[in-house]
């Protein structure tokens, strides 16, 4: 294969493999498969790419899922189920891997200037995927594909509905960042496809029904207004806004009002002793957690041992059996401390230390560098894409489940790499449309 089809070939993996993210588990696994082995044979037998690939290895935040994996894999050794262990290693695994290939890759095979309309590319490829995703789930929700209607939640195609209303939220953000940073650069044409990509996100998000993306969403948009706002005046103007709009929501859209006033007869039903509800179960495996977490608080439980240790409690009668449904307490934190103890919560907070420390000096230098619109854009994206995890990671255990852990890395990946943060980058054609 010549090098100009070895990096067009990569380039085009790269598109699809953001196109499919929303859509296919399995399209993007495919695509992984794939562009693996391309990379590594290229690295091993062109001289120019090996060392353009090595130059490129030391990213933001490699060191970071570096850590988070080792210390899971460690954790694999002070577990009884070695099965579970090396599969939630892998899943950590998987974050370094899919951050690597797209912060390497896109540094090698472009060169600067370029890199951003590489950048920009595949977070556009990924946007067509998810507003494809959120038509069929509109056509679903109107009866149009499927047998029933006007059914909630929303969750076309069997995702999940917490995941389908949070990777729109991880998609909505990026419309926001395009809007806010390219719209004068953009055509009509783009800027009519992504309000409309903002618009549909916005709809697919409240059809969910999940409490987890409502007030991530809210929150984080509050932290990415605080930081990007020009006057605290505006900041309180966004925020009037905001909290006005949730009121009428709350008000006037009735499953809205249903689904928040399910957390005050949740905690009502709890204190009673009814624990059997969605806020009820997180409450009692929040606390196993912690006891798991008290048990050994250096080590914890064991990368695998999550679910083992929990069906000990049930057995011995401290916990209802339903906590044996889930494989992980609907907290990252806790699941991190419950896992691998004090060294698995360091490891997780220091990847959102290291992309926060790069990105935030870059979303907050506003009107006195007007050149860096292109180093905003990306930092804007990460910066909410790392604060909605924080966020919504007190409810659920995001890096547990693919679809939300591949964009992670794949959001990551495209937007904090050295060449944003850095004058220099490796030169090669324009590959990537």
């Amino acid at each position: 294969m010549k090098r100009s089809q070895y990096y067009s070939t990569l380039a085009w993996c790269l598109l699809l493999f953001a196109f499919s993210l929303p859509l296919s588990k399995s399209a993007g696994n495919v695509l992984l498969f794939l562009i693996y082995p391309m990379v590594v044979a290229g690295a091993i037998f062109a001289k120019d790419i090996r060392e353009s690939v090595m130059s490129n290895i030391k990213q933001p935040v490699t060191l970071a899922f570096i850590l988070m994996f080792a210390v899971s894999f460690v954790g694999i050794f002070f577990s009884e189920k070695y099965t579970d262990g090396m599969q939630t290693a892998n899943k950590f695994l998987e974050l370094l891997a899919i951050y690597l290939m797209l912060s390497v890759l896109i540094s090698t095979l472009q060169d600067k200037a370029n890199q951003y309309r590489s950048a920009e590319s595949l977070l556009t490829a990924f946007l067509i995927g998810l507003m494809a995703l959120n038509v069929i789930g509109v056509m679903t929700y109107l009866g149009i594909v499927g047998e029933k209607k006007y059914v909630l939640p929303l969750s076309p195609l069997h995702v999940h509905h917490i995941w389908f209303s949070n990777i729109n939220a991880l998609g909505l953000y990026a419309a926001a960042a395009f809007l806010l940073y390219s719209r004068r650069d953009l055509s009509r044409g783009v800027n009519l496809f992504l309000y409309s990509s903002l618009t549909l996100a916005v709809l697919c998000v409240l059809l969910s029904t999940s409490r987890t993306a409502w007030f991530g969403i809210l929150l984080t948009s509050m932290v990415m207004a605080f930081l990007v706002s020009k006057s605290r005046k505006v900041f309180f103007f966004i925020a009037g806004a905001a909290a006005i709009i949730s009121v009428v929501a709350y008000l006037f859209v009735p499953f809205v009002h249903e689904r928040i006033h399910m957390i005050g007869s949740d905690i009502s039903n709890y204190s009673a002793g009814d624990t059997v509800t969605s806020l009820g179960g997180r409450f009692l495996m929040w606390k196993a957690a912690l006891r798991m977490f008290w048990s050994n608080p250096l080590i914890g439980v064991g990368t695998g041992d999550y679910v083992p240790t929990m069906a000990a409690y049930v057995n011995s009668g401290q916990f209802p059996e339903f906590l044996l449904d889930f494989n992980q307490p609907h907290n990252m934190y806790l699941f991190a401390l419950a896992t691998n103890g004090l060294p698995g919560l360091i490891a997780l907070l220091y990847v959102f230390y290291r992309i926060l420390k790069f990105t935030l000096p870059i979303v907050q230098t506003g009107e006195k560098n007007p050149g860096r619109e292109k180093e905003r854009l990306f930092a804007f994206l990460a910066t909410a894409t790392a604060v909605h995890f924080m966020i919504s990671g007190l409810t659920d255990s995001f890096f547990s489940i693919q679809i939300l852990r591949y964009t992670f890395a794949f959001i990551i990946g495209v937007c904090v790499r050295q060449s944003v943060t850095t004058p220099h980058g490796p030169l090669h054609d324009e590959i990537i449309p």
